[in-house]
């Protein structure tokens, strides 16, 4: 049948209609699928629903690991809570006080209660931009380093209560490591390939778990690592050796996990987390996937006199008054010292720990904290109060670094708190 001029117009514009129909079908059926599965992100990591980039709690953040810094101001410590272990290595053995789960055995046995979404609140409305939350983990594996579901799910409550407040969180490995007789990571190079491959497990593990949870979630390496016989002051370059490559371990081990923790900042730590010379100079800043993501991480208290609570230190006398001339200026040369090495090279760092125990000395540990505070600003260098909680009828009776009250949700030096958070805005 011939088909006149007029039809041949009509099949036409019916033949564009249809290719334009396909054509919109198309293009919204391609965008559907480049926003779950199938989507490879510039990291080269195949994303999929579950794992879109800042899909939790938060949005993505503009900026480097400074900016971050200069985010978080200055935080806090929940100290001596998710960090406890009675060395029973690999797992809790014997029966548990009656109605009480494991997880509630460790976070109350070092003197702290159970934490709260209301505890950590107060914190945030102090003005505190972060909270770090060391976690041990040794008492929660089995022989072959496999984490305890339920021990990972109560670290991402308290982690959720701090996301959930709008502040920074940092977890950790952290009595895993250090002095004594249960620290299975060790600074070692003459065991190095053991060391390597269980850390591997270990932080596979804690990054697979929280891939999905957005940029605001900081991991940080490890605590105080240190050699096979604990040194402190003595350590050498087979140690500083041995730190480097397992911070190497670390970086590689959360980049490879994908998702989130493609770009995720990370905390890389020195040897001990101590800030002489030696580990410094020797320590080195791992290589790296995404640039401007690694932050180096110390601790660093002050002279041992004033912020100490012992009163028989071997190589010091204990007292409470603050100076500058007897203890601002090693503050100033230490961290003099971090900047030099650090910052001026374009390195970012964070003091993790410093403090000043209790005294009874409120108006000198305000004068402490304030001068400590203001002096890391200078450089970009944020600091986190170190808090290891406990029970205490009163501020006087308070014998160590605590600040929060956490059985009754108030503040015992509330003065000390307001110190810090105003020095650093």
């Amino acid at each position: 049948m011939a088909i006149g001029k007029k039809g041949i117009i009509i099949l036409i514009a019916v033949v564009i209609a249809v290719a334009a129909i396909v054509a919109f079908v198309f293009f919204m059926t391609s965008n559907e699928v480049g926003s779950g599965i199938g989507l490879e992100s510039d990291s080269g990591n195949m994303l999929n629903d579950n794992n879109n980039v800042d899909s939790t709690h938060g949005s993505p953040l503009e900026g480097d690991a400074f900016d971050l810094l200069a985010s978080i101001g200055v935080g806090w410590n929940l100290g001596n809570t998710l960090d406890s272990l009675d060395a029973r290595i690999r797992g809790i053995t014997g029966d548990l006080p009656d109605n009480m789960t494991a997880e509630e055995f460790y976070e109350t046995l070092w003197g702290n209660p159970v934490t709260t979404f209301e505890m950590i609140e107060s914190v945030a409305q102090m003005g505190f931009g972060a909270v770090r939350i060391p976690v041990t983990w040794t008492d929660h594996m089995d022989g072959d380093f496999n984490i305890n579901e339920s021990w990972l799910n109560r670290v991402e409550q308290v982690v959720n209560y701090v996301l959930d407040n709008d502040m920074y969180a940092i977890i950790n490995v952290h009595h895993d490591n250090g002095s004594g007789r249960w620290p299975w990571l060790r600074a070692d190079m003459d065991n190095i390939d053991w060391m390597k491959e269980h850390f591997h497990t270990v932080w596979h593990q804690i990054a697979g778990h929280f891939i999905d949870y957005c940029e605001r979630l900081i991991f940080e390496s490890f605590n105080e690592i240190l050699d096979a016989d604990s040194n402190w002051s003595g350590s050498d370059r087979n140690a500083h050796e041995a730190v480097n490559v397992l911070n190497h371990v670390f970086v590689e081990t959360v980049r490879n996990t994908g998702g989130n923790n493609a770009d995720r900042f990370l905390i890389v730590k020195t040897y001990g987390a101590i800030v002489y010379e030696s580990p410094i100079n020797d320590f080195v800043l791992p290589e790296d996937s995404v640039p401007n993501r690694l932050i180096v991480g110390v601790h660093f208290y002050g002279t041992h006199g004033f912020v100490s609570q012992q009163e028989d230190i071997p190589w010091t006398v204990s007292y409470s008054e603050w100076d500058y001339h007897r203890n601002g200026g090693y503050t100033v040369e230490i961290i003099g010292r971090l900047r030099d090495n650090f910052v001026n090279r374009g390195i970012p760092v964070v003091i993790t720990e410093f403090g000043a125990s209790n005294k009874n000395n409120t108006t000198d540990r305000i004068n402490y904290a304030i001068h400590y505070v203001e002096t890391a600003r200078q450089y970009g260098i944020a600091t986190f109060w170190w808090d290891d909680g406990g029970q205490a009828d009163s501020a006087e009776d308070v014998r160590n670094y605590a600040l929060l009250d956490r059985f009754n949700n108030t503040w015992f030096f509330p003065e000390i708190a307001e110190a810090i958070v105003g020095a650093a805005s």
